[in-house]
């Protein structure tokens, strides 16, 4: 088995058979990581205080304002489409049910399956909040300072 650095891969393959990233692939790798649990954070609070909904709410409103035909998903899409369990989608989606930003329905193709739809008041929050959301993943930076930012954030 070769061992040393594969530069191109940034594999290091140690005397014992170990493959690992190299240190350099490895802070990078771990920098991304971290920049994302940053801007998740921090999204999070921005949405939360200026518009009464979390990052995974605002998500919500994002996929039934902006990718969903007629603002309106099957439950079971937008389970898909969020990176949340069923169960969390559910409880989040009667959240913002209970606040009026959406309206959950009977499916109107086959009446088994239930629909969510965004209100007025969903699509109106949502354009509110696309201000906050973009300001805060720019922060007014250009991409070379957001890349400068993103090392600092690396072990």
């Amino acid at each position: 088995m070769p061992t040393g650095i594969d530069v191109g891969a940034g594999i290091v393959t140690r005397a014992d058979g170990l493959r690992h990233l190299s240190r350099e692939w490895a802070a990078a790798f771990l920098g991304l990581v971290r920049a994302g649990e940053v801007l998740e954070r921090q999204l999070n609070a921005e949405l939360e205080a200026a518009h009464g909904i979390g990052l995974r709410g605002f998500e919500v409103l994002l996929f039934l304002a902006v990718f969903a035909p007629d603002g309106r998903l099957r439950m079971t899409e937008l389970t898909e489409q969020a990176p949340l369990s069923q169960s969390r989608v559910s409880r989040l989606v009667a959240q913002l049910e209970t606040v009026g930003l959406v309206a959950r329905s009977a499916a109107e193709a086959d009446g088994r399956g239930v629909e969510v739809s965004i209100t007025a008041k969903g699509l109106a929050t949502f354009k509110s909040a696309q201000d906050s959301h973009l300001a805060g993943l720019t922060g007014g930076s250009s991409p070379g300072s957001l890349r400068r930012r993103s090392v600092s954030w690396g072990p």
